[in-house]
């Protein structure tokens, strides 16, 4: 027990030097990562798997307890992990599956598990991304007299303390395909230590608050006014923080207008459509399309940089809310937030998902329960429209209402 105590708190120590991590930093997937640590092998067997480490004397925690592994992070949700382990017991105080040993007994093993990250997959706020929570299962090989395979599941978690450096705990119940075999029953494999990302660390273009910096943005485009060429006017990074001109006024930026100097239309590059003679055909007048949750959350817009709504979205929010209202009490709904692409992309994310909940706060104030409504924030990720046109961009700050019935 004191080796288990002594390995705890040489890991937790390490966290005193995280001082530069960012909360708010971007986990990155499709990346290599070696953890090692230590582990426990708690063996007695039988219908005593579940009794934890109460009982010390009876599981495995030798002079060399080694634990390694390397993990590829194959997609957002999912890796692959390879994990080899090393343990033994002490014939004067070991004891396996009640049975104290007459020699000493070594512990090999060898696993290879999928991991489920259970944090990206129930899209954790991006005031968590420090930590990882995750499922495991997969099988594996142990030798302690003959050997034999097992089936593994578990789970556990990963504290990042920095951008590279976390400390990891995990829990895997190993059950055994030939339990008949002296010493080789089922058993849990306790493991901790650390866990550290490998290769060439990807360069973001982002800028970091910190204590040590004060960061003024005027004009809220992520770009700090003294080097913001425009700090009054939200722009864009490579433009050195100004906006981009539309001389013409056809609400075509001049960089992507075929036409800069002639007022032209966004269908056709910004030039002028070409006349056409045609026969004016006059339509039946439709009717007016029935209010529902959905087309009226497309009428909800916000202020570009903040999650303040315009002045005209009120009365669609009026609308919303006596849509929700009428629908079954069983009914829960789900708000996704979006926003265009200027700014930081992490902070667009951080944005999309306060402008959901602003409209969440107001069906709440309109007398729908909190516990029926979820918020999504998905930043500038799914645009409906081109972002390079002011139309375009206001169609793309919006949120979405999904209705779960």
């Amino acid at each position: 027990m004191k080796k288990i105590v002594t390995c705890l708190l040489i890991l937790c120590s390490l966290k005193s030097f995280s001082q530069d991590y960012k909360k708010d930093s971007l986990v990155e997937h499709n990346k290599w990562s070696f953890k090692i640590g230590a582990n426990v092998v708690d063996n007695r067997g039988g219908g005593q798997l579940f009794g934890g480490l109460s009982r010390t004397d009876q599981s495995a925690f030798g002079d060399i307890p080694l634990t390694l592994a390397i993990e590829k992070r194959i997609s957002r949700l999912f890796g692959i992990e390879a994990i080899a382990s090393l343990n033994s017991w002490d014939a004067s105080t070991g004891v396996i599956d009640g049975l104290k040993l007459p020699n000493n007994e070594g512990y090999y093993a060898f696993d290879v598990n999928a991991k489920l990250y259970l944090n990206e997959l129930f899209n954790f706020s991006p005031e968590f991304s420090w930590l990882n929570i995750y499922a495991n299962a997969g099988l594996g090989r142990f030798t302690i007299n003959k050997g034999t395979f097992t089936a593994n599941y578990g789970g556990g978690a990963t504290i990042w303390v920095s951008d590279r450096l976390g400390l990891d705990f995990n829990t895997t119940i190993k059950n055994s395909f030939n339990d008949a075999e002296l010493y080789e029953t089922g058993h849990f494999l306790y493991t901790f230590g650390l866990v550290v990302k490998l290769g060439k660390k990807e360069i973001k273009k982002k800028i970091e608050v910190t204590e040590s910096v004060s960061f003024v943005d005027s004009d809220g485009d992520s770009i700090p006014d003294d080097k913001d060429s425009c700090p009054n006017d939200a722009g864009y990074i490579d433009n050195n923080g100004c906006p981009y001109s539309d001389t013409d006024n056809d609400g075509v930026l001049d960089k992507a207008d075929n036409c800069p100097q002639i007022k032209g239309s966004p269908s056709n590059g910004g030039c002028p459509m070409p006349l056409q003679k045609t026969t004016k055909i006059e339509e039946p007048k439709k009717e007016e399309a029935k209010l529902t949750a959905v087309n009226v959350s497309k009428r909800i817009k916000f202020e570009s940089g903040n999650y303040n709504f315009t002045q005209d979205t009120y009365p669609h929010l009026i609308d919303l809310a006596k849509i929700l209202i009428s629908e079954p009490l069983d009914a829960r709904f789900e708000i996704i937030g979006h926003t265009d692409s200027v700014g930081d992309y992490k902070l667009n994310r951080t944005l999309s998902f306060r402008r959901a909940s602003a409209v969440r706060n107001y069906l709440v104030d309109s007398g729908i329960s909190k516990d029926r409504i979820s918020v999504v924030g998905l930043g500038e990720s799914e645009p409906i429209d081109n972002n390079l046109t002011e139309e375009g961009r206001n169609n793309n700050r919006r949120v979405e209402i999904k209705i779960i019935k």
